[in-house]
């Protein structure tokens, strides 16, 4: 579920996206349309949207402990920002974090990445 969501946002196969790649536009100018529409600025459902990122942090964050029915996610809303927030075992908080932290970095990259095609901003906290 979690890479699917990622599929969809970023698109497939290079087949599937030279293939495509005018639908999308039209989907792309019809989204831009429908948020200039729209008082909040908001492109598309931002429910789905955030569901699927929640999905993937917590697939990827299970992958990494060595217990993962432990792992519990929350999401806050701060300001204009949502903030993902992992809790799980303190042992485990090294293996989520990563040297230098560059397994968290890269999960926010990738979940800030895909909420800006969304026009949504979200980050994930790992708490203790």
């Amino acid at each position: 579920m979690a890479i699917s969501f990622f599929k969809r946002i970023f698109g497939g196969d290079s087949e599937e996206r030279n293939s495509e790649a005018e639908t999308r536009k039209e989907k792309q100018r019809q989204r831009r349309s429908q948020a200039a529409s729209n008082n909040a600025g908001e492109a598309g459902d931002p429910a789905v949207d955030l569901s699927g990122l929640e999905a993937f942090v917590e697939y990827v964050v299970k992958a990494l402990v060595d217990a993962p029915e432990k792992v519990s996610l929350e999401s806050v809303e701060k300001e204009r920002i949502t903030i993902i927030q992992v809790r799980c075992e303190k042992s485990d908080i090294g293996k989520i974090i990563g040297k230098s932290g560059k397994t968290i970095a890269a999960i926010r990259s990738l979940v800030s990445s895909a909420a800006g095609r969304s026009g949504l901003r979200v980050s994930v906290d790992v708490l203790d």
